[in-house]
């Protein structure tokens, strides 16, 4: 049994254009897959805020942006 195609390392691999967002061979006359030109047309997303461990009163540490429980102060009636 013989090989239907040999490989020649002399040979590019592929003459296709590649996508610049995600450098896969592009098929499209535009030299962009579609799903990519919107991608890049889109503002940037803000990441998301890291996830903090439980605290051991069984709250989530920063809630509501505090870290410290609040601790009332009684004032003096003099």
């Amino acid at each position: 049994m013989t090989p239907k195609h040999h490989h020649n390392p002399s040979e590019p691999a592929s003459t296709r254009v590649r996508c610049p967002v995600c450098h896969e061979a592009v098929y499209s006359r535009a030299g962009i897959h579609p799903q990519c030109a919107v991608r890049q047309s889109e503002p940037a997303r803000p990441k998301a805020p890291p996830k903090t461990a439980a605290t051991p009163e069984g709250g989530a540490a920063g809630e509501a942006g505090l870290t410290d429980p609040v601790v009332e102060v009684a004032a003096d009636d003099a």
